[in-house]
């Protein structure tokens, strides 16, 4: 029996063609990572020396040291993660919920409901930034780790929301209906029935609205101001002055920060890629 694998010479010129356009993509797509990393280990006069070196001449940890030391990264990256963990949780609880009911509503009101949410979607957060803050200060919740997750999660369920619905409006009916003759009342159904064939489609969103909120700067600039509270998006900022940057040490910073959100996507690229195939079949 043949092997289905083949060598690249094998390959007719379309399939060789190919493969060279995504390698060229994947080098486009990886080099900004790479030059990153790099930058984080030159020096301050490499950073600006022409021609530019893509390799250090004279690698130094020294501004990796600076930012975990000196500025302490490891308290913004904590910052970080305890805003886009529960920003991730309350955004997948609510929008499955969510999600499902608006998907067995047979109402016109429901479409009415998602065109409002994707207008809103439309506002930046540079404008709804300062209503919140007004908000936020009656409640009493300015600098808090609260006042960021509510206003994060506002953006990040409607995304859940409208792409949800359409994969709940594919759970055949009859699986419920099933389960009612079974004696399973309707959160039972959502919660043993329903959720579990939606893993991957939810792991997707969770994925999406995490990297959404670990990245999160406008609001976290304008209710945070205590350093304490602060995520890393914020930490960086301190990095660039009005006439002055450290860029080797912004590089450095950057390099860890987006280290938890490599680990989501190498961790989950599974199912990630599956969830995401399947909502463009569908």
């Amino acid at each position: 029996m043949r092997g289905t694998s083949r060598k690249l010479g094998d390959l007719p010129f379309g399939g060789v063609a190919h493969t060279a356009i995504a390698v060229i993509g994947l080098a486009l797509y990886l080099f900004p990572i790479y030059w990153m990393f790099t930058s984080g280990l030159k020096t301050s006069a490499e950073i600006f020396a022409k021609p530019p070196t893509l390799v250090p001449s004279h690698p130094t940890l020294d501004s990796f040291h600076y930012v975990f030391v000196r500025e302490n990264i490891g308290r913004y990256l904590r910052n970080s993660l305890a805003i886009a963990i529960p920003v991730t949780v309350l955004t997948l609880l609510l929008g499955s919920m969510g999600g499902y009911a608006m998907s067995r509503l047979k109402s016109h009101l429901v479409n009415v409901a998602l065109v409002v949410v994707l207008m809103l979607q439309v506002f930046p957060e540079a404008l709804l930034a300062t209503p919140m803050f007004i908000i936020f200060r009656s409640l009493d919740i300015l600098n808090t780790y609260a006042a960021v997750i509510l206003a994060t999660t506002s953006k990040t369920l409607a995304f859940a929301l409208v792409i949800l619905r359409p994969m709940f409006r594919q759970v055949p009916y009859e699986l419920e209906e099933a389960s009612y003759m079974d004696g399973c009342n309707q959160f039972q159904t959502f919660w043993r029935i329903v959720l579990p064939i939606m893993r991957v489609p939810l792991i997707v969103v969770g994925a999406l609205c995490f990297v959404q909120a670990y990245g999160q700067f406008v609001y976290a600039l304008t209710l945070l101001s205590e350093q304490e509270l602060q995520p890393a998006t914020v930490g960086i900022y301190s990095f660039v002055g009005a006439e002055y940057a450290d860029w080797h040490r912004v590089m450095a910073f950057s390099s860890v920060f987006v280290l938890p959100i490599l680990a989501v996507f190498l961790l989950l690229q599974r199912q990630i890629v599956s969830g995401l195939t399947a909502g463009a079949l569908k």
